[in-house]
């Protein structure tokens, strides 16, 4: 059996042989040979009882055109990623290399398999040109309304750009729990590979696999990273296509990608062999559209979620660490005894120095026993203890505060509930202004209604959070909540879209005109009789 497989690309050189060369030869194929540029003098030297060539189409080509591969004997011909080939250009050096094939004195007619994402018209002539009219079409997904793994769920979350590389490591940590879970991160650009594998915020167990690694390079990075050496690859559309790597349960991409095609194969990475997998997709408020875009063309919903909190760290780490600490034997962890003492001695001086606030161990709920000078409280040692599960889950610096509704840093998002249905954003700063000062209702930022319009969202700068909970009162008819999930939200209005949301902007504008009108509107009336003059309000940080 002879067998001419042709790739659209480069990356089909990635350890062809280990993954199917059990399979070859189960059925008695001795040869795998792929046609790159490398082996060219090898071919030339004399081999000519090749079983199986494998390569993409200007390798082939070229080869031919050369005289050292002849097609005369072929059997069976599979074109792998037609529709990719359609995309990159090939589609002549396609008909090319078929048009060898079939009109060469073959007392027999090569056996063709087309595989294919889409089928584009091109494909369907190619099957009339060179199939027989017996040709079978299977489709793995005509009978689904979604055209992704029905075992992906799909996420969505809001990032500016400077808060990606912090934000994309966090939710990593949150949705990789396992030490066997493996990330793909995609970049749209090479640049951006590298410019997050150098920052600070990625751990060290990520590499980069894109075309501007080195061939050996890149099967060195891809074979650790099946190993589990490397828990994150950070790739680029490179390796969309033609990979199957065990475990790997999360799948980010950094930008809504602009072919529908691209997400498909990229969010296919995760969710296979009946495994479940996610895949979320980082977007700006410019992208909000393409977001769209992908939801109806792939038949899929976004959920939109927020980024992950230091609470959901730790509770997402907390399983995976308690399992790390119980599996250290007795004689292992009794050697720290000395230390872990130690530590907590010295932790416990600092405290009655004030090298350390007097009231930083208060909250832990331990009872506030007198110190002893020599054996360390029961306090000391569980915050010992939690000083080293801080570090275990990367996060033994400062919290910064991140908004749950966009991951800004330094801001915090609420939610304002409403027991009617406001008609305009106008209402949030009037409602804001009654209780807040003028300085920090003009720094909303965000504001955007929640679905059915009883309500809204916004950023805060995370400063005035201690003001905003000691001084906003209770009343029935608005409430007042730190957001902890993003709700379903009311699509922007057209004449919205240019201002990112950003309406603490629009609200701080010098005085007269809109502002004024707001304020003179929702200030009189009904309106101050159901705000301005009630009793109570509730700020609720549950």
């Amino acid at each position: 059996m002879v067998v001419l497989k042709v790739s659209p690309g480069d990356f089909s050189n990635f350890n062809i042989a280990d993954v199917i060369i059990k399979k070859l030869h189960a059925r008695n194929i001795s040869e795998l040979f792929p046609v790159q540029f490398k082996t060219y003098d090898t071919i030339s030297s004399g081999r000519d009882a090749v079983v199986l060539a494998i390569g993409a189409p200007g390798r082939v080509i070229d080869l031919i055109e050369k005289g050292v591969l002849k097609l005369s004997s072929v059997r069976h011909v599979v074109l792998d990623e037609v529709d990719r080939m359609l995309d990159m250009g090939f589609s002549k050096d396609v008909e090319s290399i078929l048009s060898e094939i079939y009109s060469s004195e073959n007392s027999e007619k090569p056996q063709t398999l087309l595989f294919s994402a889409t089928m584009p018209s091109w494909v369907s002539e190619i099957s009339k040109s060179y199939l027989s009219e017996d040709t079978l079409h299977l489709s793995l997904i005509d009978e689904q309304e979604t055209k992704t793994s029905t075992n992906v769920t799909h996420l969505a979350l809001l990032c500016p750009y400077e808060s990606r590389a912090a934000t994309l490591s966090d939710v990593i940590k949150v949705y990789c729990k396992s030490r066997e879970s493996r990330c793909i991160v995609f970049c749209e650009r090479k640049n951006d590979a590298d410019e997050l594998s150098t920052s600070d915020a990625m751990s060290a167990d990520c590499h980069v696999l894109h075309g501007g690694v080195p061939q050996e390079k890149r099967e060195l990075v891809l074979q650790k990273f099946r190993d589990g050496k490397y828990r994150t690859l950070l790739t680029t559309n490179v390796a969309a296509r033609g990979l199957d790597v065990p475990n790997v349960d999360l799948v980010i991409q950094c930008h809504p990608p602009r072919d529908i095609e691209d997400y498909i194969h990229r969010s296919g990475r995760t969710g296979r062999a009946d495994r479940s997998g996610t895949s979320i997709c980082f977007y700006t408020y410019k992208e909000r559209g393409m977001l769209s875009r992908i939801e109806n063309m792939a038949g899929i919903t976004f959920r939109r979620i927020s980024a992950p909190t230091i609470n959901d760290i730790t509770a997402a780490w907390g399983e995976e660490i308690s399992k790390t600490l119980s599996n250290v034997s007795k004689s292992t962890w009794s050697t720290f005894v000395p230390l872990a003492l130690s530590i907590a001695n010295q932790l416990a001086q600092n405290s009655k120095t004030g090298k350390v606030k007097k009231d930083s161990c208060d909250d832990l709920g331990v009872d506030d026993d007198k110190t002893c000078d020599r054996k360390p409280k029961s306090k000391d040692i569980l915050r010992a203890l939690c000083c080293a599960l801080a570090c275990l889950s990367g996060k033994e610096g400062a919290v910064e505060s991140r908004s749950a509704l966009t991951a800004q840093i330094g801001k915090t998002a609420y939610k304002l509930e409403l027991n009617f249905i406001a008609r305009s954003k106008g209402l949030a700063f009037a409602t804001l202004r009654n209780h807040l000062p003028e300085n920090i209702v003009n720094s909303i930022q965000n504001l955007s209604f929640i679905r059915g319009k009883m309500g809204y969202v916004f950023d805060l700068p995370s400063e005035h959070d201690e003001f905003v909970k000691s001084t906003w009162p209770n009343d029935a008819q608005a409430k007042l909540s730190l957001l902890s999930e993003i709700p379903e939200l009311e699509e922007e209005e057209s004449f919205n879209q240019g201002r990112s949301g950003n309406y603490g902007s629009w609200q701080s504008r010098s005085n007269g005109g809109s502002r004024q009108s707001f304020k003179r509107s929702y200030n009189s009336g009904t309106f101050n009789s159901s705000f301005k003059n009630s009793k109570s309000f509730k700020f609720d940080n549950s």
